[in-house]
């Protein structure tokens, strides 16, 4: 029975990677608040990934990223600011689209 572990781990693997979020292009800066100033304020973006933690973080990083800055750019957004940055406890990105002229 332990000879299929190893062969369980990969397929389960295998079958996360086409969770993997992709990022929309975009020209959107990431800015800090400061540079943000006389800009018009969208709304809250945020990503977050539990499937990829551990060793995987960086992945799980990348994908919850990618799903807020997909956000932003639906909302037409040209900054965002950020205000929790994905970690390889957490991989979760959390901050605001803004849009300046």
């Amino acid at each position: 029975m332990n000879k299929f572990w190893p062969l369980s781990f990969v397929l389960a693997f295998a079958a996360a990677l086409p969770a993997c979020t992709t990022m929309t292009p975009n020209k959107i800066q990431e800015v800090s608040v400061d540079q943000v100033r006389g800009c018009k304020k969208l709304s809250p973006v945020n990503g977050s990934d539990a499937i990829f933690v551990g060793l995987s973080a960086s992945i799980g990083s990348k994908n919850a990223k990618a799903q807020a800055m997909n956000s932003a750019v639906e909302q037409g957004a040209t900054h965002v600011v950020w205000t929790q940055m994905g970690t390889s406890m957490t991989n979760e990105w959390v901050g605001t689209a803004y849009k300046c002229k």
